[in-house]
């Protein structure tokens, strides 16, 4: 493939990726306030004019992080899988997924860092609600409406449903590991919780 073939589109956005990878490295290695800009312009080997020219601001490139961190959490052949599963068990392999995502390590360290940050500077704290919980509430809500429709949930609020699946399928669970009480088990804890959360979920909305 020709250069031209590439073209500068394809560039800029592996030059944006690599930005965007060197900034979550520097958030969880040195927190917000000690990643500095120049920092992340040389781990991912571009210039500092470049960064801003992709991100306004450090805010601007940790909601960027936040965005990337969180791309995963839902499977990409979410179509199959929902094809393949009774409504019960589909909400409940999407549950155990995102519990398990939102539990790991970085997801953990981002959060802990925005929590931190966000009384003297609320706009990182906003920022990890934009790109993070709402954000994913964003990608579920046509999933939820689809379920809907079938007839499998009887729900007026689609956003306001999965908040509420969000809390039913994370605490406690999500509150202890995030303040360093994990359990000894912590795949059977996920599993149990999020069994007990789509239990719950089920019996306000079915059908």
């Amino acid at each position: 493939m020709s250069a031209s073939a590439i073209g500068p589109s394809a560039t800029a956005d592996k030059k944006t990726a690599a930005i965007v990878d060197a900034a979550r490295e520097a958030f969880l290695a040195r927190g917000f306030d000690a990643a500095s800009m120049d920092q992340i312009a040389l781990a991912a080997g571009v210039s500092k004019r470049t960064v801003y020219n992709r991100f306004r601001s450090k805010e601007e490139l940790f909601g960027a992080a936040i965005t990337e961190s969180c791309a995963n959490l839902l499977p990409l052949d979410i179509t199959e899988i929902e094809a393949s599963l009774p409504p019960a068990e589909f909400i409940l392999a999407l549950a155990r997924e995102v519990l398990r995502g939102i539990l790991s390590p970085e997801a953990l360290s981002l959060k802990r860092i925005a929590a931190f940050e966000a009384e003297r500077t609320p706009s990182i704290g906003k920022a990890y609600m934009e790109n993070g919980p709402k954000c994913m509430v964003d990608q579920a809500a046509p999933i939820m409406a689809r379920l809907a429709r079938k007839g499998v949930f009887r729900i007026d609020d689609v956003h306001q449903a999965i908040w509420q699946l969000g809390a039913l399928i994370t605490e406690p669970l999500y509150t202890r590991v995030l303040m360093g009480d994990e359990p000894e088990d912590l795949d059977a804890a996920i599993d149990e919780q999020a069994a007990r959360g789509v239990d719950a979920f089920m019996k306000i909305y079915k059908a």
